[in-house]
């Protein structure tokens, strides 16, 4: 279940970086919903049995598909289960924020452009250069300010995602047979690179005169 389930995120964060680095930022921000949905997912089967038990069931019948969906693993339940993890073992940032108040900020600015909005689809349209001048109509992708704010904001629910991950795999999981036949410190390393990558670089990422994406 689990490479299952990294597989689809690998891929999926993959599609992302290459929708924003191709100029395509507010498709990218569709596709960057559904990685977010599936890391909480991930996080939640990690951390609950029955979760678990619920995701891995299945039936032919698409009335009762929609009715487990429904009472088991839509957004609400899993996102909620995911808050209630943070509150119970929380995770310090170098930022003001926390990491409840990144994830619930997150997904409800994602749902700004995934829903029906006019105003999103505006923005869309309209794309904003690195110079900050609106462009007169998109038809091709065109990296600009919004795409350097969706990365930025990814980057810090990456970050969040992947340290709670951490804790659950040495915690819950005794990391085992997740490592192959790499050492713990051969994750603890890297999960540490990234850290002090994101501590560093983040908290200024919206200030004026950083480097673009």
């Amino acid at each position: 279940m689990f490479y299952v389930l990294a597989a689809n995120l690998a891929q999926t964060i993959q599609a992302v970086r290459l929708l924003i680095v191709q100029g395509f930022e507010n498709q990218a921000r569709s596709a960057l919903r559904n990685f977010v949905e599936l890391a909480d997912l991930t996080l939640a089967v990690l951390a609950d049995e029955g979760l678990y038990g619920a995701y891995i069931e299945t039936f032919v019948d698409e009335k009762a598909t929609y009715t487990h969906w429904s009472k088991r693993l839509r957004p609400s339940i899993i996102q909620k289960l995911v808050l209630d993890l943070e509150r119970a073992d929380p995770i310090s940032t170098s930022t003001d924020a926390t990491p409840e108040q990144i994830r619930r900020e997150f997904y409800g600015w994602l749902s700004q452009f995934t829903h029906n909005n006019f105003a999103a689809h505006v923005v869309a349209a309209h794309p904003v250069d690195a110079d900050g001048n609106h462009g007169a109509l998109a038809m091709l992708g065109e990296v600009g300010e919004m795409s350097r704010a969706t990365l930025a904001h990814g980057l810090m629910y990456l970050w969040v995602t992947l340290t709670r991950l951490q804790r659950l795999l040495w915690s819950d999981h005794g990391w085992g047979g997740f490592r192959g036949g790499r050492t713990r410190k051969w994750f603890e390393y890297r999960f540490l690179v990234f850290d002090g990558m994101c501590a560093a670089y983040l908290p200024t990422f919206w200030d004026e005169g950083q480097a673009r994406p």
